[in-house]
């Protein structure tokens, strides 16, 4: 009986420290996902001009530089770009911008990761080999997912909106840039379906 009785206990002391040893582990390993501290995305989009411009849909992409201040929100700097025809001719004008985004995700410990965006950006189109561009700026706003296939890597959806106007029109010239501006603005909506892959 002495020796079973022994043996019980060590058994009993053998998985507390077993049992306290994995805790440590998991503790130290930390949540699976992390939106905290730097990341990145790169992305390709479908874009729509919602306002009339007389530009077809075109195709573009996106690169983005973010940072978690926590789990749930996150500022992303993003340059977006795409390419659209001038319906019913081949010649080809640019949509550019620089937006500022502030991220809002609703499961950020779960491989499906819901969020929202809304941000603010500056906005240039241009019809290629011209001279004049016009100059924009306004909201944007998001609403899409990321997958995490792992801790780090991810690939998402996102559907956007920008409500923008252009007030100012760009003229190069051979003294310079002449800026104007455009009294009544100008329209320039888009609207966008993008797929991205997240690196955090």
């Amino acid at each position: 009986m002495k020796i079973s009785y022994k043996i019980s206990i060590q058994i009993l002391m053998l998985l507390f420290v077993l049992a306290n040893v994995i805790q440590a582990q998991e503790e130290k390993k930390g949540p699976r996902f992390s939106n905290k501290g730097i990341k990145f995305s790169i992305g390709s989009n479908n874009q729509k001009m919602i306002s009339e411009r007389g530009l077809d849909e075109g195709e573009g992409g996106s690169i983005s530089l973010g940072y978690g201040f926590n789990d749930n929100f996150s500022m992303w700097l993003s340059a977006v770009g795409s390419e659209h025809l001038i319906k019913n001719t081949e010649i080809k004008t640019e949509f550019g911008g620089l937006e500022l985004n502030l991220q809002h995700k609703f499961n950020p410990d779960e491989s499906w990761q819901p969020y929202t965006k809304l941000g603010v950006g500056v906005y240039n189109l241009q019809e290629k080999n011209s001279d004049i561009s016009l100059v924009g700026a306004g909201i944007s706003i998001g609403l899409g997912f990321d997958y995490f296939f792992s801790s780090h890597f991810g690939v998402g959806a996102e559907l956007s909106l920008k409500k923008l106007d252009y007030f100012a029109q760009q003229v190069k010239t051979a003294n310079g840039e002449h800026v104007t501006d455009i009294k009544p603005h100008l329209n320039g909506d888009t609207s966008a379906f993008m797929i991205h892959l997240v690196i955090q």
